[in-house]
């Protein structure tokens, strides 16, 4: 498992930004016993789908506290709560992002909250530069559900406070528990144990909602109504592009096909969903036979894969025989567009970047998808936060590097039962909440599943995430998998914005 740590830091599902926006204000001393957490509420109108909606913001701090009552942690998280007289049957969702190790401030400003930033044309090559434009969100949630925004330990402004370490909650175990207390926390303060419960994540958010729904049910009592898994990663072995890692040598492959395609380097004259669909059948019926087969597949057989992968691909058939049949997505992404010096964005393979060495195998400089966005939301975030009254002495931690670098990516052991199965599982690194959702689905028989893709995302590929929900026990009659025109973080194409809170919108509905 050693080998596959490092790259699933990628799975951040929001871009590796080291920005760190700093709000001022007057300080909490935390161990000082007349403190109480700091907390923002502010009342605000909005108008969605062209009707008005009134609202109150509460930006502040829930603390977390160990058996003894002592606080552990001080988790912030941002609520739009929809104003009017009963709350108790209105829906309410919780929201994370990914990482481990981001905060929840791109699906908050950049997807789903009341205001989000006015985007330029990205894919086009327009990053655009300040000043930037936050619009009342035309398509926002809060229509159907209240929504609550929370940034786990050492993301945003949570951090961990008295007798609280950073480890523990820097681990699958230790930061489920605290999002699991959290919502536990916000639903009994609130009153909201009737109304109906949701929880949305994006990337290893999506790991994170699967294993925070298992530990409500199985600790709490508490069943959650619905699962919004974007850009999901429920089995991370096959999102690790690394040498020796067998799945990441094919799981990729149909989303290389979408970006060679959207590029015009393969499939010209095919639909994008026509060309996919043969690259996955391309996938299940050659290559992975022949990656199996190794050496000992013919030098015809191993000509004819090459050929069919470098169709798919946009890739010279001598560059794939020179890689074995084994082309990892650091070198695709350099590989696809070297001959116009430029590399492809990883959360997003549209969007293209140009480096200083054309002759390296890999990118040097960084995705981007990252560098192109981050210093939009950046300073749109810091301008939005004054407008919720917020006044804290220490920093919004966007990106915290510190988090993946020492993430305990050890199996919960309380998951297994059997511990010769938890000694096999932590040696072997298997990291999955698959089988969870297949066992919480059996539990909750009403719990039903939104499942979102980009067709050019090569962090979570849709290929992989078809598997994943056609196997581990997972109900597939209520699984909603949708692919969009995207990448990674859905929202940062503008029309798959719209199309995407549409359909969540409509998936309210189903689960009700």
């Amino acid at each position: 498992m050693q080998v596959l740590v490092p790259y699933i830091k990628p799975l951040i599902g929001i871009w590796l930004m080291s920005v760190a926006i700093h709000c001022h204000g007057a300080t909490a001393q935390q161990n000082d016993s007349n403190v109480s957490p700091k907390v923002f509420t502010s009342e605000h109108k909005v108008k969605i789908a062209g009707t008005s909606l009134s609202y109150t913001a509460i930006a502040g701090e829930t603390w977390l506290k160990d058996e003894q009552g002592l606080p552990t942690a001080a988790i912030w998280s941002t609520s739009y709560v929809k104003k009017g007289k009963s709350k108790r049957a209105r829906p309410v969702t919780f929201i994370f992002n990914g990482g481990p190790g981001a905060s929840s401030m791109g699906l908050h400003i950049g997807l789903l909250g009341p205001k989000i930033v006015e985007l330029p044309d990205l894919v086009n090559g327009d990053d655009g530069v300040a000043p930037y434009n936050l619009i009342d969100n035309p398509n926002s949630l809060l229509a159907v559900s209240d929504l609550v925004f929370v940034d786990p330990v050492g993301t945003g402004f949570s951090h961990v406070i008295g007798k609280g370490k950073n480890q523990d909650f820097w681990s699958m175990g230790g930061d489920t528990q605290s999002m699991a207390d959290f919502i536990h926390q916000w639903i009994t303060d609130n009153q909201r144990w009737n109304s109906p419960k949701h929880i949305l994540g994006l990337s290893y958010g999506t790991t994170r909602a699967v294993d925070v729904a298992y530990f409500l049910s199985a600790h709490y009592g508490m069943d959650v109504n619905s699962l919004m898994l974007l850009g999901s990663a429920l089995e991370m072995a096959a999102l690790s592009p690394v040498d020796n890692n067998f799945m990441a040598y094919f799981s990729f492959v149909p989303t290389m096909a979408a970006v060679a395609h959207f590029h015009g380097k393969a499939g010209q004259g095919k639909t994008l969903a026509e060309f996919t669909a043969e690259a996955e059948t391309f996938v299940i019926n050659e290559l992975m036979p022949a990656l199996i087969m190794g050496s000992r597949l013919s030098k015809e057989q191993k000509n004819q894969v090459a050929q069919r992968y470098a169709d798919f691909t946009g890739l010279s058939r001598d560059y794939i025989l020179k890689s074995n049949l084994k082309i990892l997505i650091p070198n695709y992404r350099k590989e696809l567009l070297r001959d116009q010096g430029l590399t492809l964005g990883r959360g997003d393979g549209r969007i293209t970047g140009m480096e200083y060495n054309n002759a390296a195998d890999s990118p040097l400089i960084g995705d981007p998808v990252d560098y192109k966005s981050s210093g939009i939301y950046g300073a749109s975030f810091y301008q939005y936060l004054s407008t919720l009254g917020v006044e804290m002495d220490r920093k919004y931690n966007v990106w915290n590097t510190q988090v993946g670098k020492y993430w305990d990516w050890s199996p919960d052991i309380k998951a297994y039962s059997n511990p010769q199965r938890y000694r096999v599982a932590k040696r072997v690194g298997i990291i999955e909440v698959g089988s969870k959702l297949g066992k919480l689905m059996r539990w909750n028989t009403d719990l039903d599943v939104f499942v979102a893709s980009g067709w050019y995302d090569l962090v979570t590929p849709l290929f992989d995430t078809k598997r994943t929900f056609s196997s581990n026990g997972i109900v597939p009659e209520r699984v909603n998998i949708h692919h969009y025109s995207s990448g990674h973080r859905l929202w940062l194409d503008v029309p798959t914005q719209s199309e995407l809170l549409n359909d969540l919108t409509n998936f309210y509905q189903l689960s009700e």
